[in-house]
């Protein structure tokens, strides 16, 4: 008989490395299997997001995570040092400014600047003369209101998901590469997954953490996670002109773009092709929507070189494009899911690898309670989705 594994998480991207850092960082003894099908990551969503942390959000558990995520990846290196080698994720705190471009937009920032405060965050509210006394480069007239958030910022998103996966793996978690074809089943509980080359795998606790392939492999259990790629062109370009340091700047519920290296990145998520992996750029959107949207939000923009491009995909949750986290409760309780994030997953994948150790450990939630985010809300028609920006 084979050996049965405490846990095994299918997906060994960046919230697969961070349930196993926490399942280790909490209980050493513990014998954790992570199964990834790429270890390239080749085409895995975190390498190729814009590695954004924002607290920008209305509902208190997504911020809750998003400080969660400020406060590790602020301390990343030392946290995740390996041998007294770190990884350095160039955490970037250069801001996230979102714009209103009427009352009603402006209406939803308020109510959100509300919860943000009450959370303890810090939120800059700027009107049109405030916002271009800030950033002279920006064009403000037609903006109703913007809120600036100073602390936020990005990372280099590769380096996270290796850093987070070379500690793991420090700790004691065991990488194996493989295709989940299945994941067994008896008696109303997960019993492990067998791989396509035929071996199998037994474990007391499997999570599926696989991003944009979450939905496909909880499909073969019969579990219907609402869960698809939602595919993402994004560009690299420069200007002529040196400007002031921008933030990464939004409008309501438009698009933006923010520094990246010599020159700025922006990109589009496009819902027409929800449901499909699809890595060719669409490079007309840049030429019809984004760079005349850019060229009117920076006059500097009118002058601009693309120098690359690429697609990425959200792990698109159809429902309420929210996060789905949590246990199959009533059919296969230690069957657990972490995916559906939407666009948010890089900043929050701190918070759900430990909500997902204090599933395993604890049964329940500890830091942050996400039972508003369990599986169980899409059976019962109980949307939870963020109020204003989307993905």
């Amino acid at each position: 008989m084979s050996k049965t594994h405490d846990v095994i998480i299918v997906g060994g991207g960046l919230h697969g490395s961070s349930a196993a850092y926490h399942l280790l960082h909490r209980d050493a003894g513990l014998d954790v299997v992570v199964v990834e099908k790429d270890p390239t990551y080749e085409f895995a969503a975190t390498g190729r997001s814009f590695g954004g942390v924002r607290v920008l959000f209305s509902q208190e558990e997504n911020i809750a995570m998003s400080l969660y995520g400020h406060e590790f990846y602020g301390d990343f290196a030392a946290r995740t040092a390996v041998a007294g080698e770190s990884v350095e994720i160039n955490f970037r705190r250069q801001g996230y400014l979102f714009m209103a471009l009427n009352r009603d937009e402006a209406e939803i920032i308020e109510l959100n600047l509300e919860v943000q405060r009450a959370m303890g965050c810090e939120v800059v509210e700027l009107d049109a003369a405030g916002l271009k006394a800030r950033f002279p480069s920006l064009t403000t007239e037609d903006v109703v209101l913007a809120v600036l958030t100073p602390n936020d910022g990005w990372v280099d998103p590769h380096a996270a998901l290796m850093g987070f996966r070379a500690k793991a793996r420090d700790l004691g978690a065991r990488y194996v590469r493989g295709e989940v074809a299945e994941i067994t089943h008896e008696g109303g509980r997960a019993r492990g997954v067998r791989l396509a080359d035929g071996d199998t795998l037994a474990a007391e606790t499997v999570i599926i953490a696989a991003g944009a392939w979450s939905g496909e492999i909880a499909a073969r259990v019969g579990w219907e996670l609402p869960v698809v790629p939602l595919a993402r062109s994004n560009f690299h370009f420069e200007t002529r002109e040196e400007l002031e340091p921008l933030p990464l700047f939004r409008s309501l519920p438009g698009f933006g773009g923010r520094p990246e290296g010599s020159g700025y990145i922006c990109g589009y998520t496009d819902f027409d092709r929800a449901g499909q992996f699809d890595f060719d750029v669409r490079h007309q959107l840049f030429e019809d929507l984004l760079w005349p949207g850019l060229a009117h939000r920076v006059k500097a923009f009118e002058a601009i070189k693309v120098t690359n491009s690429w697609v990425g995909h959200y792990a698109y949750n159809t429902f309420d494009g929210n996060l789905i986290v949590g246990p199959w409760r009533g059919r296969m309780d230690n069957l657990l899911v972490a995916s559906g994030f939407s666009g948010h997953g890089l900043q929050h994948a701190p918070a759900v690898g430990r909500a997902l150790a204090e599933l395993v450990l604890d049964g329940g939630y500890g830091a942050i309670d996400l039972e508003r985010f369990d599986y169980a809300r899409i059976p019962a028609g109980r949307a939870e989705p963020e109020r204003g920006m989307k993905a």
